[in-house]
């Protein structure tokens, strides 16, 4: 699984239209923190050195698509430091959502 496609707003895009500077404007900026530190996937330690789609992920399917997603606009170990996750209310399935809320 991996991410194509996205919209921020009513503005559409794809992966490969990013560019050179796919952190050139301030939505961008918010999409990469989210994408980096809303999920539970973790990148295998052993595999850094790897691009990302190319690197082992920790975490269900969907957050290793969102994690290699959100590492195409920056390093997401640096979100860590950016961004304290202060709590987490795991995926559940039957209400199909989770949160994290981070400061």
């Amino acid at each position: 699984m991996h991410v194509t496609d996205f919209a921020i707003f009513s503005e559409c895009f794809t992966t490969e239209s990013l560019g050179d500077n796919p952190l050139a404007t301030p939505s961008m900026l918010k999409l990469h923190a989210i994408a980096g530190r809303c999920n539970s996937g973790e990148f295998d330690a052993t595999t850094q050195h790897l691009p990302p789609q190319a690197r082992k992920v920790h975490g269900n399917a969907t957050d290793a698509a969102i994690l290699r997603f959100a590492e195409i606009f920056g390093s997401v170990k640096d979100l860590w430091f950016d961004l304290k996750k202060v709590v987490e209310i795991p995926f559940n399935s039957k209400s199909k959502f989770m949160v994290t809320l981070a400061e």
